[in-house]
């Protein structure tokens, strides 16, 4: 649970939109419904035709057991074992989240306090049957998955979960079926209240919604209505149309420049290659709109632009924009880059741009996303926690020698800090690298300097906080914009920062060359990549630089975003035969190679036969 301890502005869940809000039927006792999709829902205590039955399905012990959960974070994806249909799209893996829910693509944190469902904020794409705050590090908690032998029926079980601080139980399921294309909320046990109650501070949120959060159907919010509340042996059945005529006009920036259009650090002289990866949300194909790139300087001066015409694009599929030329900068700072899609009837705009925060550096540097000498946003935890940001540095290899932080406590209070590898779960914080311990008392910047020093020779490292004191010690943060979307928390575990789209947390990478190191090894980049010949029948040739015999990963993704081949090599060109990592024949269409997995540049392949 989160405190803020002082700030410019509070922050809060807001009521839906009217565009989201236009989507929601009044509920009625026992059913609700339609969105505009044509979803309804029907429970178990109602007689009705069609109301689902309380039969309760046990997986645990049967079924994988999903590790990894703790208080506050997400983990996955992990498949569902066959093509399930929702909304107008299909989905074939999900993430879980510890706090009560799954999303199918969506690996953001949902923590408190919970957005009612639906809702644009993320995570979207979301089953909720008890979005609240529980806590998977005391207790017996368990989670599960289990998909039967007909492969047409999935089965997500929480077992035995506690609340946060509240304790209480809590186990219930989810169930996708195929034959009727149904999902199933089970409640088998529920004991007890999330912190704060069931009425106040967005504690709690069961529903459904689709991928841009903009459609759904809403169960129960902050426990109204109060006939909705979860008990035991109740079951909410979501059923979909039979035939929907609700046809969506929708494309969006999916991500552009990174994972997740998480800010990036650019080495002053080096070669960037912007780019942007489009995607179809709608339910109908599009075609020939423009996407246009730019980059601003600090002074909000636009200094490059290109715009490019998108290919045909199905719904659901994925195409990868590489503006021209490329950008090499010649002085350090603040940079954004900006991807935007303009479709003539697009009905959401608000995933229709990505504005990337670019910081372009020299070794020495001070690796960071905001710009504060003092900052009056402070947040601290009700319980022992902590935060951190991800850094990928702009050149290999180098040393992190030290870390600063914005923090305050009264009284004075040590924390431990340190640097983290990127081997944890899901690629978060795992090994620490190196650390220290930090005394905090009053407001201020506190500068640490490693005995040791992390050197890192590839991929993300991290550089966090953490105090076993409740309450104590307070961390700065800064919700100027732009916003790198690079902070973490920690509640036991490690986990994207729940605000992560709002504000950037105080804390700082001091960076240097590391020692001995006569020149700094630039990530490889798509400047250097021939694809001959490109489209290709049988065979064709990816030809890139690698002068330091570097170990180095491409992957091939399809147009749904699926990665379907992996090639590791420490020399400079690959023979490709068009076949997927299990050896299957891939199907002719278009294809995206990605060849620096930090950076996430795109390069199109085409297989015609």
């Amino acid at each position: 649970m989160l405190n803020l301890v002082l700030a410019l502005a509070l922050i809060t869940v807001s009521p839906p939109s009217s565009a989201v809000a236009n989507f929601l039927s009044p509920l009625t006792f026992g059913g609700g419904g339609p969105d505009t999709f044509g979803y309804t829902w029907l429970d178990s205590d109602t007689t009705a035709p069609g109301a689902p039955v309380f039969n309760w399905i046990p997986i645990r012990g049967l079924g994988t057991r999903i590790t990894g959960l703790a208080d506050d974070n997400v983990v996955g994806p992990f498949p569902i074992g066959f093509e399930f249909p929702y909304y107008w799209y299909t989905v074939n893996s999900f993430y879980v989240g510890s706090n009560g829910y799954i999303s199918f693509g969506d690996n953001f944190l949902a923590a408190s306090p919970f957005k009612p469902v639906p809702h644009p904020a993320r995570p979207n794409n979301v089953l909720a049957p008890l979005m609240s705050d529980l806590d998977f590090s005391v207790g017996n908690a368990s989670c599960w998955y289990w998909t039967n032998a007909n492969a047409d029926t999935l089965i997500v079980e929480y077992d035995s979960v506690r609340f946060w601080s509240t304790g209480g139980n809590n186990t219930f399921q989810i169930i996708l079926s195929r034959p009727d294309s149904t999902i199933t909320f089970q409640y088998l046990d529920q004991q007890g209240q999330p912190y704060n109650g069931w009425t106040t501070d967005s504690t709690n949120s069961i529903g459904i919604e689709n991928v841009t959060g903009s459609i759904g159907l809403r169960y129960l919010f902050m426990g109204t209505p109060s006939y909705n509340m979860p008990h035991a042996g109740l079951a909410v059945k979501f059923i979909p149309p039979e035939s929907s005529s609700y046809q969506v006009h929708d494309v969006g920036i999916y991500e552009a420049l990174s994972e997740n259009s998480g800010g990036i650090f650019v080495y002053n002289g080096d070669t960037l290659t912007p780019w942007a990866k489009v995607k179809n949300t709608g339910n109908q194909p599009e075609a020939g709109f423009p996407v246009y790139g730019w980059i601003k300087n600090q002074a909000g001066t636009i200094i490059y632009a290109d715009t490019l015409l998108a290919g045909s694009l199905n719904p659901g599929e994925i195409d990868s924009m590489v503006f021209t030329p490329n950008w090499i900068p010649s002085s350090n700072g603040l940079f954004t880059f900006t991807a935007k899609t303009s479709l003539t009837g697009d009905m959401y705009p608000d995933n229709d741009q990505a504005v990337v925060e670019m910081r372009v550096v020299t070794y020495p540097a001070e690796l960071q996303y905001e710009n504060l000498t003092t900052t009056t946003l402070l947040y601290s935890w009700n319980g022992p926690g902590g935060y951190g940001n991800r850094f990928v540095p702009p050149r290999y290899p180098c040393q992190v020698t030290g870390m600063k932080i914005y923090s305050s406590a009264t009284p004075a209070t040590s924390i431990f800090v340190g640097v983290f590898d990127d081997n944890g779960v899901g690629g978060g914080p795992g090994d620490t690298l190196t650390s220290a311990t930090l005394n905090v008392t009053t407001a201020n910047w506190y500068t640490v300097n490693f005995t040791t020093p992390a050197v890192i020779t590839e991929g993300a490292f991290f550089v966090g906080a953490i105090s076993a004191v409740p309450n104590r010690p307070s961390f700065g943060m800064d919700t100027t914009k732009p916003i790198s979307r690079q902070g973490w928390e920690y509640t036991t575990s490690w986990a994207p920062s729940r605000h992560a789209n709002i504000h950037d947390i105080c804390i700082r990478a001091l960076v240097s060359t590391a020692p001995g190191i006569e020149e700094e090894l630039t990530p490889a980049s798509f400047s250097s990549v021939t694809i001959l010949p490109n489209p290709f029948q049988t065979k064709t040739k990816i030809t890139f630089a690698n002068p330091k015999a570097c170990v180095l990963t491409l992957q091939v993704y399809n147009s749904l975003g699926q990665c379907v081949k992996t090639f590791n090599t420490q020399g400079n060109q690959i023979i490709w035969d068009g076949r997927g990592d299990k050896g299957q024949r891939l199907a002719d269409g278009v294809y995206f190679l990605k060849f620096n997995r930090e950076k996430g540049e795109f390069r199109k392949l085409i297989i015609t036969r």
